[in-house]
């Protein structure tokens, strides 16, 4: 059955698509769009979007023309015209507001709570929505969690710190750590072939020697988990998962392969803050005789302990879209109705 991307009229969380895609939310500017290559109405631009512009100046060069000056560490730089967020408003006249970058978590979180045996059509759970995305989901959804995340620990470090609370160094080594567990497990059950009697394994696509397994598969796995638990920035852990992923898709990577039990537990953590996050601000939900503003902050004062464990703020979730009478389904029926206006 083809679904129907049926976009939330309060906050425009995409619903029933299989990957949401993320579109850039954005608010209007007041200045036309062919003046957006002048460096005052950049300037002003970003200045009516909320956007700080205190170190971003007018400059004139010698030929006359106007450019965007930024001053960063006591250094003047000129800011380019395909700088990202100038592409923007160069392509609709907008400009994307960081504080909803996040919105489009409650609309995953959502279909996946919804989705459904393939013949029976019965819901399947969010547990089981996650497993059906496969083991390679995994790696690629942290390692590009990581490379944002390098990002906006200098760019942003509050938006950095919501999700660095989630997925973050420790839960990258545990994954790596699994990962070698699981591979032993396989390789111990593959067949043992001969070559002029040299015993050897076919493991994923490339026959290894026996002997050479500690050297050509186990070693190379340690030496890349030492970088990730080494790491000491974003940025370079960011590297350091990069090269263990890519180090996973050349010895051995299959479908059939259980996501780590850390990475389930922050994926459910991180889609039930957001979305907690996005009810609060955007649905006009609160907790149980709580303000929004309390419910806010009481959001922030269940996840302050750093043992607190994902699964639990996700049971939490369930419990607060019962309480605010948060029907899914009915919600998916009434976007779809008002979309169709």
């Amino acid at each position: 059955m083809k679904k129907i991307n049926v976009q939330c009229p309060k906050c425009g969380a995409n619903i029933e698509i299989e990957h949401v895609a993320v579109a850039i939310p954005a608010i209007a500017v007041s200045f036309p769009v062919k003046d957006v290559n002048k460096a005052e109405s950049k300037i002003e631009a970003l200045r009516n979007a909320g956007v700080d512009v205190s170190n971003l100046f007018s400059i004139c060069g010698k030929n006359g023309d106007y450019e965007v000056g930024r001053l960063a560490n006591g250094r003047l730089s000129i800011v380019p015209d395909d700088d990202p967020i100038f592409a923007i408003i160069k392509k609709n006249g907008t400009i994307p507001d960081r504080r909803l970058f996040r919105r489009w978590i409650m609309a995953q979180v959502f279909h996946m709570l919804t989705e459904t045996d393939y013949k029976s059509n019965i819901p399947i759970g969010f547990t089981a929505a996650l497993r059906r995305k496969g083991y390679k989901y995994q790696w690629t959804m942290v390692v590009e969690e990581m490379r944002v995340q390098s990002k906006l620990n200098l760019s942003d470090p509050e938006n950095f710190a919501e999700r660095n609370r989630w997925f973050n160094k420790k839960v990258v080594v545990e994954m790596a750590q699994d990962y070698i567990s699981q591979l032993k497990k396989v390789v111990k059950g593959l067949r043992v072939r001969h070559c002029k009697g040299v015993p050897y394994v076919r493991l994923g696509n490339t026959n290894i020697f026996v002997t050479d397994i500690q050297s050509k598969v186990y070693d190379q796995l340690e030496k890349a988990l030492k970088s990730i638990k080494n790491a000491r920035t974003p940025a370079v852990l960011s590297i350091a998962t990069e090269k263990y992923y890519q180090l996973i898709k050349k010895i051995y990577l299959a479908y059939e392969l259980d996501q780590s039990r850390a990475f389930k537990d922050a994926y459910k953590g991180a889609g039930a803050f957001f979305t907690l996050k996005n009810l609060i601000l955007f649905h006009d939900c609160v907790f149980l005789h709580m303000t929004q503003e309390a419910s806010l902050a009481y959001l922030y004062q269940l996840i302050e302990p750093k043992d607190f464990e994902g699964y639990k703020l996700f049971g939490i979730l369930k419990d607060f879209l019962k309480q605010n009478n948060i029907n899914i389904a009915a919600k998916q029926a009434e976007w779809r109705a008002q979309s169709s206006k």
